[in-house]
């Protein structure tokens, strides 16, 4: 399958998951502060919407996990490791996809660990399973400081 295809399909999803939470329900989001802890986690679709639509020029990333998923519990100390030392120019989250299952889906996440990466709204890659921390830190390094999500992607498609 084609990149731009991939990008369209992934773009789809991202559009319908924010129809789906905007309609959502409005729980309390647990979320921790950005000071004390680089990765912020969130709870609804709701605080999620509102994370894409306040992060436009800003390369999110999105770890979608699950507390009794084996590689999830491995990866989670590099995403906090890779959140410290990039969170100045990217912005890292972690999705339970148990808590919140109607995320996981609008990602088309057919497994977990599945990260994403969100740019000026549409997402520009992904990564599923366990991967080396040289594969997350392509991408950020890729897209974390362009400006455009073009660019982005010939950064990608040049680096792998």
């Amino acid at each position: 399958m084609s990149i731009q295809k991939k990008i369209l399909i992934s773009g789809s999803l991202l559009v319908t998951l924010i129809l789906l939470v905007s309609c959502g329900k409005t729980s309390e989001t647990k979320k921790t502060s950005v000071e004390k802890d680089p990765v912020a986690l969130v709870s609804s679709g709701q605080v999620f919407k509102s994370i894409i639509d306040s992060n436009r020029d800003t390369l999110l990333v999105f770890d979608l996990y699950a507390d009794w998923c084996g590689p999830c519990k491995l990866l989670e100390p590099l995403f906090r490791e890779m959140a410290a030392t990039h969170g100045d120019k990217v912005k890292f989250f972690r999705i339970n996809v148990d808590k919140t299952p109607d995320i996981a889906s609008a990602f088309g996440a057919r497994g977990i660990p599945f990260v994403s990466f969100i740019r000026n709204g549409e997402p520009v890659h992904s990564l599923m399973g366990l991967n080396p921390r040289e594969a997350y830190e392509r991408v950020i390094g890729a897209c974390g400081s362009v400006g455009s999500n073009e660019d982005c992607r010939k950064n990608l498609e040049s680096s792998l």
